[in-house]
């Protein structure tokens, strides 16, 4: 099958001038930008030779760049001569249908050589790197003037970038609507099964790749048919012993899920038997636990009745250092009661031989009588508050004495206690040393169940799967078996269709 040769699009494609309008609006273009840029020539206009010689030193980077002009028959220097003159048009001021005609050129020249858009739009780029400082520089004091010129430059960049791109899509859309129609004719005979059709292959690479890759798979799919027929006959002799084989390994499968059940149903009973003896030995664990909880707190508990025994026999000590102290004072007291009785004992005497003087004396010892029976009588009450006083200190004396007995007896009370609760605290301090170990080793024993149990469920889930996994092969054996039918039939079916494409060259 011949296609058509393909043709790079015509020059003769144009934009109307509604279509021009409307670009020039969508980029927002007006007269005053037209006006702007036609001031802003004889800026450019003298740095354009190093503008252009420094967009093609840019060029001579790439040696992609340099074999597409070379491949197109002409020259840098050539191409320099059309850059100035591309330069001034674009710094023009008009901007019609023969500006926009040549931009359209520009875009089906670059088609035909092969130059892609991306090459264009970065020379836009480099223009407006190498222009923008210029006029920036010459209006340096005028900032809103400078920035009317750039927005204008944009614009005519935007617009300049639409029409060659337009040309360059117009042309990529032509040339892929013929490959399309020729594809499409080549995969139409290829589904009636002329797998000997082979495409022509367009001159765009990215498309001749594409037909290249279709005539592979055309190719490939006749091989392909061709082991399929072989194939198909091999499959029935290899179903036929297929169905033998499942034939025994169904029989096979049977009885191994009849083993396995029974195994399953034995370990579900282990299982039981396992999760009792650990619930059993949990709660023997958690008695421990609160036995030894318990033995602790008896611990504590004789340890603080151990203080408080020393304590109550530090203040016995000291009641009875007090006590005796008490009883030194009161002998003290005796004495001194002793004392003041001699003294009044003396003063007695005193008075009466006063009152025998003063009787001497008669009127005039009559005053010194009085006095002296006073003092006689002050003495006499200072005996008898001696003898009171004596009388209570010697009760105080007995209390004394008895209670130094009984704080004795208290302190040796409190000695023997002392001994018997620090007894009773090493009987406990063992008692929780044992228990503690008890409880530990009860954990380690609810541990090794519970690990054990663990186990079990393992084994138990295992097995478990095991017999469903034996039941599903014991269903998928039969299912193969179905399949392996079907599948013979399908071999014979899948011979009969191959045979309708059509191998011819």
């Amino acid at each position: 099958m011949q296609s058509e040769e393909k043709k790079p699009p015509r020059q003769t494609f144009s934009l109307s001038a509604a279509d021009r309008e409307e670009r020039m609006r969508f980029v927002g273009f007006t007269p005053t930008d037209a006006a702007e840029l036609r001031d802003t020539w004889p800026i450019v206009e003298p740095h354009v030779v190093r503008i252009v010689d420094a967009f093609y030193a840019n060029i001579s980077n790439h040696s992609q760049l340099l074999n597409i002009i070379r491949d197109a028959g002409s020259s840098v220097e050539r191409l320099k001569t059309k850059q100035r003159t591309y330069l001034a048009e674009m710094f023009g001021g008009e901007y019609g249908e023969a500006y926009c005609q040549h931009r359209l050129v520009i875009g089906v020249v670059h088609t035909r050589i092969g130059l892609g858009p991306q090459w264009f739009l970065g020379g836009y780029a480099l223009y407006t790197r190498m222009i923008v400082p210029l006029i920036l520089q010459h209006h340096f004091w005028d900032r809103s003037r400078a920035a009317r010129k750039l927005e204008a430059l944009y614009k005519i960049v935007a617009l300049d970038s639409q029409l060659v791109l337009d040309t360059y899509f117009h042309g990529v859309t032509a040339e892929l609507s013929g490959a399309l129609h020729d594809y499409t004719a080549f995969v139409d005979r290829v589904a009636l099964g002329h797998l000997g059709a082979r495409v022509e292959l367009p001159s765009d690479p990215d498309l001749a790749r594409l037909g290249v890759r279709l005539n592979e798979m055309t190719t490939s799919l006749r091989e392909m048919t061709q082991r399929t027929s072989k194939a198909g006959q091999g499959l029935s002799t290899v179903v036929g012993d297929m169905l033998e084989a499942v034939s025994v390994q169904s029989a096979a499968t049977s009885e191994q899920a009849a083993a396995i059940n029974e195994t399953t149903s034995t370990l579900e009973e282990i299982r039981a038997i396992s999760r009792q003896t650990q619930e059993k030995a949990e709660a023997l664990g958690a008695t421990a636990e609160r036995t030894r909880s318990e033995g602790e707190r008896g611990a504590e508990i004789v340890a603080r009745a151990v203080a408080d025994m020393e304590l109550v026999r530090t203040q016995v000590n000291d009641i009875a250092d007090k006590i005796l102290a008490l009883s030194e004072q009161t002998h003290q007291i005796g004495e001194i009661t002793a004392t003041v009785n001699g003294l009044a004992q003396q003063l007695k005497m005193l008075s009466l031989n006063a009152s025998i003087e003063a009787a001497k004396a008669g009127d005039a010892g009559r005053g010194f009588a009085v006095v002296a029976a006073e003092v006689k009588e002050l003495a006499e009450q200072s005996q008898q508050a001696t003898v009171q006083v004596n009388a209570i200190l010697q009760d105080i004396q007995r209390a004394t004495d008895k209670a130094v007995m009984v704080t004795e007896e208290g302190s040796k009370g409190v000695d023997r206690g002392t001994q018997l609760i620090q007894q009773l605290g090493g009987s406990m301090q063992s008692l929780t040393e044992a228990i503690r170990e008890a409880a530990v080793s009860s954990q380690q024993i609810v541990t090794a169940v519970r690990q054990k149990g663990i186990g079990i469920d393992q084994i138990a889930t295992a097995m478990r799967e095991i017999n469903m996994a034996t039941r599903q092969s014991v269903e998928s054996t039969a299912a193969t078996r179905d399949r392996a039918e079907r599948l013979r039939v399908l071999a014979s079916e899948m011979r009969d269709s191959v045979r309708s494409y059509l191998h011819d060259e």
